[in-house]
């Protein structure tokens, strides 16, 4: 059911009564006492929704003007206690009708009270209640409630309580220990001993960066503290099940994101117990490992907190309430239908960066964590994305994943908002609106080619079989392939990059074969029939691809990034080329990625690594040569030196006349002149290309020498160039 102001629950005093009437029982919502003009409002604790109770107090059947602190719940005789600042201040009885009676105490000192609870001693029907009230400087007082209220009562003073050593803005008694807790701004968090007016510093807690007042504290029956903060409206929950506190060191953890303000006071039936009485809240489902059940605070959010369906704000198609809330729910492994708002593009691997689509039923903001080390804790260095600011319908948001990410199945959660949270959510905890969605995933650790956070540079020639201009920037890109290992096999790869020069006439293809040439005698490949071609995730800028790029009927896996470089790349107005003549530096990269996960785990030993086999080859209905006129386009391929050629190229180009290439298959060269130069290289590090026509050999001095003597000599060439001859903006 939905819940009930609290206002239902009351019995209506007669006009004639003295004091109002009781409430009718004890209350599982708190009491929230606010502002400068008193308003009362009931907060739920589990979905932090906040009714308003009364908007205006009254006083002794006059209007109240001023605020009420100190309030605390007496369940023996069912009222309310407070302290009214109205002039004269004085200490205030609140029944069902929200007027506040005025009891008539003696031995308070002239001062506003704002910290105080109400402690019931005994059992039932020989119970006893006394107020306590304190403030800084002169200390602790207590009131009895018992007998006949409508005479005067006499406060004690604790003697050497108004030395005590700490700043606090409320305190609630422990439903069985009846010891007093109190917290500092600080988060330190102390014990009062009102039977020997002592206190004990127990620890500092800590409380999710926040600071300030925390102005209403309330437990519950099973012995949990809550204590709410005025400035982030965040409700902290400490576990002192055990009290007095002794062989243990309490933690606090964010309950729930309730409403904030600068004057905050609170009040609770210390007997009653927190529970679900909502059902339009949606609870995480991961397993109880992760803080998920009500009990260990977990997630969940009144997705509907005006109860009117409208502006909703949630993942995916749909939103419902579950009350899937204890371990025993958990255990049951429910399903939640609705969590439909999050899909993946491309694995979780170790040092890379993952892509997901967020789908948002309206423009809000997003959170998610991934437990990397598989600790089943959601840790605040597990953050993955943190308040994002999303759009309605759908996102392309990239996830960083750590290096040193365990491989495995493990759980990441997303949390959405409308972002009018004082701060920041953490992964458990209530908030008012939104939506929680629980994924199980799977991460991967990898070896990266050349690391996780580098690329290197692979750049081409076009011309072959004929040197051409040999200026090397018909494609230049920015590379790297990565492996997934599970279990110490290869159960996929990645690849990706992004170009950063185009200065071809002609108009090339790239692809990428999963091919690795140790030596003449032995290659390492992946068949095409080994790729699990369903599941390949694909991207070019972002913008996910609908084709599949395994190309077909091939033995091998060759992988089509691009049909045509051309098809992708923007260049600068003026410029005939990308990125490779002067003043037209600086147009967007086009970067790609390409994840092949694998139909079965194949052995590391037989897996190719490294840089596998990136080549161009020569796009379709296009010129590329007089002697090609008669040859299948792509039957024309330029692999990396020495590397062969897939089986889709055309052998009699090893033979066309006048060309520049000393191939020799049965000698197992490829792709390199007599002198050794190549039409294709991989270069190390990010690296300056030559500008449009300016022979390689000219814009840096020591590459030939590199390249005749099959990489001996000179081996940092690169990192030399004339700089009146590169592209100074090729690297970045």
């Amino acid at each position: 059911m939905k819940l009930t102001s609290i206002a239902s629950l009351c019995i209506l005093c007669s006009s004639g009564s003295v004091f109002a009437g009781p409430f009718e029982n004890c209350p599982s919502k708190a009491f929230l006492m606010q502002d400068s003009v008193a308003k009362l409002y009931g907060i739920d604790l589990v979905s932090a929704k906040a009714t308003t109770i009364t908007a205006s107090l009254t006083r002794e059947g006059a209007a109240n003007t001023s605020s009420v602190n100190a309030v605390g719940f007496n369940y023996k005789d069912q009222y309310m206690y407070g302290y009214s600042k109205q002039s004269p201040g004085s200490v205030v009885q609140i029944g069902d009708d929200y007027n506040m009676t005025e009891l008539d105490v003696t031995g308070l000192p002239d001062t506003n009270f704002y910290v105080g609870d109400i402690q019931v001693v005994g059992t039932e029907p020989n119970q006893s209640a006394y107020y306590f009230v304190y403030t800084p400087n002169y200390g602790l007082y207590k009131i009895p409630l018992n007998g006949d209220l409508t005479q005067t009562i006499n406060a004690i003073h604790y003697t050497g309580s108004e030395n005590w050593n700490f700043k606090i803005y409320d305190f609630a008694f422990h439903p069985n220990s009846n010891l007093l807790y109190a917290m500092e701004s600080n988060g330190n968090l102390h014990e009062i001993n009102v039977n020997t007016a002592t206190t004990t510093f127990i620890t500092q807690l800590d409380t999710s960066g926040d600071s300030g007042a925390f102005g209403a504290a309330y437990f519950d029956i099973n012995g949990q503290f809550y204590i709410s903060n005025n400035k982030s409206g965040k409700i902290h929950k400490i576990d002192l099940s055990t009290s007095p506190v002794v062989g243990y060191t309490p933690t606090a953890a964010v309950f729930t994101s309730g409403p904030k303000s600068s004057q905050n006071d609170g009040a609770r039936c210390a007997i009653a117990e927190v529970k679900v009485t909502d059902n339009s809240i949606d609870f995480g489902d991961a397993p109880n490992g992760y803080a998920t059940t009500l009990a260990d605070s977990g997630p969940r959010h009144l997705y509907d907190p005006n109860d009117d369906g409208q502006n909703l704000v949630y993942l995916g198609a749909s939103v419902d309430g579950e009350n899937i809330n204890t371990a025993a729910d958990l255990a049951a492994e429910p399903i939640d239908n609705s969590d439909d708002g999050v899909a993946f593009v491309t694995d979780f691997v170790g040092g890379q960066t993952t892509q997901v689509i967020v789908t948002a039923s309206q423009n809000s903001y997003l959170y998610a964590w991934v437990d990397w080390n598989q600790d089943q804790v959601f840790s605040s260095d597990e953050v993955a994305l943190d308040k994002v600011a999303i759009n309605a319908g759908d996102n392309s948001l990239l996830i960083a994943v750590p290096e040193t990410t365990l491989e495995g199945n493990t759980w990441a959660r997303f949390r959405v908002t409308d972002g009018t949270e004082a701060s920041n959510i953490s992964a458990t905890g209530g908030v008012s609106g939104g939506e929680v969605e629980d994924y199980e995933i799977t991460t991967y650790a990898s070896d990266a080619y050349p690391s996780e956070s580098d690329w290197v540079t692979l750049s081409y020639e076009d011309k072959w079989p004929f040197a051409g201009d040999y200026d090397f920037n018909d494609l230049v890109m920015h590379f790297r392939s990565t492996r997934y290992k599970e279990n110490g096999a290869i159960v996929g790869y990645r690849i990706e990059g992004e170009i950063v020069g185009v200065g071809a006439t002609y108009h090339n293809g790239f692809a990428v074969r999963l091919y690795d040439q140790i030596n003449a005698s032995t290659q390492r490949r992946v068949a095409r029939s080994e790729v699990d071609e369903a599941n390949i995730s694909f991207s070019i800028d972002g913008v996910v691809q609908e084709n599949s790029p395994l190309e077909a009927n091939r033995s091998d896996a060759i992988i089509i990034v691009m049909e045509d470089v051309w098809d992708y790349v923007q260049k600068n107005s003026g410029c005939q080329y990308f990125r490779t003549e002067v003043n037209c530096q600086n147009g967007s990269k086009v970067t790609f990625s390409v994840t092949i996960p694998l139909l079965a785990p194949k052995a590391l030993a037989d897996s190719p690594a490294n840089v596998l086999d990136p080549f161009i080859f020569a796009s379709n209905d296009h010129f590329h040569g007089e002697f090609m006129n008669n040859v299948d386009k792509r039957g024309w391929e330029v692999h990396l030196k020495n590397r062969a050629p897939t089986e889709a190229f055309a052998q009699s180009l090893y033979n066309v006349s006048g060309s520049d290439d000393a191939s020799n298959p049965a000698g197992n060269t490829y792709f390199q002149t007599a002198s050794g130069l190549p039409w294709a290289m991989e270069i190390g590090s990010a690296w300056q290309h030559p500008i449009e026509n300016i022979d390689i050999t000219n814009a840096y001095s020591k590459f030939a020498a590199f390249a005749t003597s099959a990489g001996k000599n000179s081996i940092t060439w690169y990192s030399e160039p004339q700089l009146s001859k590169v592209i100074t903006s090729g690297a970045q």
